[in-house]
């Protein structure tokens, strides 16, 4: 697979991480397994109703092969961001 890089915020980092499990194809038990996360929690965090800490996010995209990091917003010049 090949390794991705991107600087998301929250919003745009779920709805990426939600078509990373579609694409994926593996059913969410068997993602489940290979992420160690809880087949409820990917199950209700697909249909919206929950969100996931950036823990089982990162786990979900060890589980899917998918490389990414948490970076501190830049601030421009007035100070704000």
């Amino acid at each position: 697979m090949p390794k991705m890089d991107y600087t998301w915020d929250m919003d745009t980092m779920t709805t990426a991480l939600r078509a990373a499990i579609q694409k994926d194809g593996r059913s969410l038990n068997k993602l489940g397994l290979a992420a160690g996360v809880n087949n409820g929690v990917l199950s209700r965090f697909m249909r919206g109703e929950r969100d996931v800490t950036l823990s089982t996010a990162d786990a979900i995209c060890w589980g899917l092969g998918v490389d990414v990091r948490l970076v501190k917003p830049r601030r421009t010049k007035g100070g704000g961001r």
